[in-house]
């Protein structure tokens, strides 16, 4: 019988870098800047060395390799394994792309990258500009750390109330994602789900997994981020704020 390992794990909806502070009506409308903040990078880097965290998946994380995000985060911790999918161009910082990463101390593979179906949400502002939404998708990792090989899946939903939507009319995404997580049964599901109520849309995964962290994660007071376990697995959270618009939550796992 393989022995139990206590690990830490992180999610953190990075937002492409800095913090944006806005949550008006016009928040399609923000101008990108051009290069991101490295107060935050830096405070990303304290974080994983202080809290010792053996994996972080990002969303919403510069892909673009001249940003050097993920490379400088790989040189300045102990995670030196790293994979990622790209999704989307970044509206945030110019010129750039972004999407999911997986970032591990200990060495990993890729099992499958994967866009959901894009229910293409569309919504004119006020300055006239109409914006649709971008593509959005998972990633799983297999992560072998010591004899254990632990299948890691980290996704990033729709933003679905930036386009007067809810989660409830947009079902499809939920029930697409559920079947996912039958389908390849993750060890650990992390992410922003852009949904307080995912649990309810997703029938087979609540059967399973558990949520915890359930509490507020972004500094509008939503509960959009989380880490899932299988019920049965014992785990301590925590949340940490930083200089972002998420929070980043923080899972001490014994598997």
């Amino acid at each position: 019988m393989k022995n139990k390992v206590d690990f830490k794990i992180a999610s953190f909806n990075i937002s492409g870098g800095f913090y944006i502070g806005n949550e008006d009506n016009e928040y399609l409308d923000r101008e990108a800047v051009d290069s991101v903040d490295n107060k935050l990078l830096q405070q990303i880097i304290n974080i994983i060395n202080s809290e010792q965290l053996d994996v972080i998946c990002f969303q919403e994380i510069i892909t673009t390799e001249r940003i050097k995000y993920i490379q400088t985060i790989v040189k300045k911790t102990q995670l030196k394994f790293y994979d990622f999918f790209e999704l989307s161009e970044c509206n945030i910082v110019k010129n750039t792309d972004c999407g999911l990463a997986i970032l591990s101390k200990y060495p990993m593979k890729s099992i499958i990258k994967e866009i959901f179906p894009n229910p293409r949400l569309s919504k004119t502002t006020n300055s006239g500009n109409t914006y649709y939404t971008y593509n959005k998708g998972y990633m799983m990792d297999e992560i072998e750390i010591y004899d254990k090989k632990l299948k890691v899946l980290t996704h990033h939903g729709f933003p679905y109330r930036r386009f007067n939507s809810t989660p409830e009319k947009n079902k499809e995404v939920f029930k697409f994602f559920d079947n996912v997580v039958e389908k390849y049964n993750p060890n650990i599901i992390t992410g922003d789900f852009n949904a307080e109520n995912f649990m309810v849309l997703m029938n087979k995964t609540s059967n399973k997994y558990k949520r915890t962290i359930n509490s507020i994660t972004t500094v509008d007071g939503k509960m959009f981020d989380d880490i899932l376990l299988p019920k049965e697995i014992e785990s301590k959270s925590k949340i940490v704020k930083l200089l972002s618009d998420h929070y980043i939550i923080i899972n001490e796992i014994n598997y």
